[in-house]
């Protein structure tokens, strides 16, 4: 399942009703919420362009939902990453995340996080993970991937979240 925003998931829950809803999406999610400052980050030399200068990048990740799914099915952790490569599951396209950023390991009613050496690291509500010790994650935790902040959501927290939109 491609990502998509928000909005599309409320469209579909109106359309589908939430019996169906839930039974369609049955996995954790991540949504982008926005991005955090520079963390000590000297200014390149050469200009580049980055994300901060084309702010219609970032915006186009705002509200964006990853379900956190094996790309190629099968067991093991979910690998998040910058680019869908061998072994990355799940693409987020910002230059902040590392080509294997941080994985996420279903269990229960949540997940589990863990950094895969990233070189600008995965936070969880502002602690950072260190290594792959893994971080236990219940659903509204605010995760922070490299300048890109993310929200984690179960599936039940999920759908909680997509009904209250529609109520709007």
């Amino acid at each position: 399942m491609a990502a998509r925003y928000l909005d599309e998931f409320a469209r579909e829950l109106e359309k589908i009703g939430e019996r169906a809803f839930r039974r369609r999406h049955s996995v954790p999610v991540l949504i982008v919420s926005g991005r955090t400052a520079p963390v000590r980050m000297p200014r390149p030399a050469v200009l580049v362009e980055t994300a901060r200068e084309r702010p219609d990048a970032v915006r186009a990740l705002i509200s964006r939902v990853f379900p956190l799914v094996k790309a190629a099915g099968g067991g093991g952790p979910i690998i998040v990453g910058r680019a869908l490569a061998t072994g990355v599951d799940v693409e987020i396209a910002d230059p902040s995340i590392s080509k294997r950023h941080c994985q996420f390991t279903p269990g229960g009613s949540g997940a589990e996080v863990g950094d895969c050496g990233s070189t600008n690291g995965t936070a969880v509500n502002g602690a950072a993970v260190r290594g792959l010790t893994a971080v236990r994650l219940c659903g509204g935790e605010i995760l922070t991937l490299g300048r890109l902040e993310v929200t984690f959501e179960t599936a039940a927290g999920f759908a909680e979240l997509v009904s209250g939109l529609g109520a709007k």
